[in-house]
Formats: structure tokens, C-alpha cells, sequence
């Protein structure tokens, strides 16, 4: 897969208001057309996976390795910001599944507890939280 057919792929995924395609475009700075709703996440994750997989040109080819790996720096600065919102970490979500889908890359299962045990801690129920006071 090329790093073109990567844009149009998460364009088809996200949709066109987080992303919108030139087709025509011969740069990787004209290959998006207008701003969407989280655009600057969206470019700095483009640029990212542009950068990762060393490519020279929009018709390079990229690797489901390297394009994951370029993900994830983005991803962990945008969770460690105090504003980041909701919406936010479901585009990302939405976008690490797309890039897994592209490249046909199981999505990896919740860790599961290794050894040791685990309790349950039960919390008071909602009628008591609301008399309190």
C-alpha cells in the first residue's frame, strides 16, 4: 500500500469531514484540501506516518509496522493533555482501527491479568451518593 492509498483508505473510513482528499495531488502538503474537524491532530498524524516509513513522495510505499509505530508518540501526547476531549480519543481509536483494517493487522485483545488475584470493590449505590450531604 502507498502512502496515497493510505489517505484516501482513512478518508473512506473517517469520512469527509475529518478528512478530505485531493486525488490530483503530487506533494504530501496538498494531499488534504480543506480543514477538518480535528485537523491539525489529523496532519500531525499524516506527517508522522510520512516520516516513519522514510517515504519521499505521496506514491511511496509504507508498512503496517512503521505506520502503527508512528501513531502511537502522537497518540500518547494527545491522552497525556489535560483538555483533551472525548471525541478526540475516539478519532484516534477510529483512525488506529482504519490503519489495522488497511493493513489487515488484528486489533491486539485487552490485557488480561497475569498471575496474582483480583478483588472486586463494590461502590456505594447511586440513592446513597445523592443523600449525602
Amino acid at each position: 500500500m502507498t502512502y496515497r492509498e493510505l489517505v484516501i483508505w482513512l478518508e473512506n473510513r473517517l469520512g469527509t469531514c475529518h478528512l478530505l482528499v485531493n486525488r490530483a495531488a503530487k506533494e504530501p502538503a496538498d494531499l488534504l484540501q480543506a480543514t477538518g474537524l480535528h485537523d491539525r491532530l489529523v496532519r500531525e498524524l499524516l506527517q508522522a506516518v510520512y516520516k516513519a516509513n522514510r517515504c519521499y513522495h505521496i506514491r511511496a510505499l509504507v508498512s503496517a509496522e512503521c505506520t502503527l509505530a508512528a501513531l502511537q508518540p502522537v497518540r500518547e501526547k494527545v491522552l497525556d493533555r489535560p483538555a483533551t476531549d472525548l471525541s478526540t480519543v475516539r478519532l484516534l481509536d477510529i483512525i488506529d482501527t482504519a490503519v489495522r483494517e488497511a493493513f489487515a493487522v488484528p486489533t491486539p485483545s485487552p490485557a488480561q491479568p497475569t498471575g496474582g488475584t483480583s478483588q472486586v470493590i463494590a461502590l456505594p449505590r447511586w440513592s446513597r451518593l445523592g443523600k449525602v450531604g
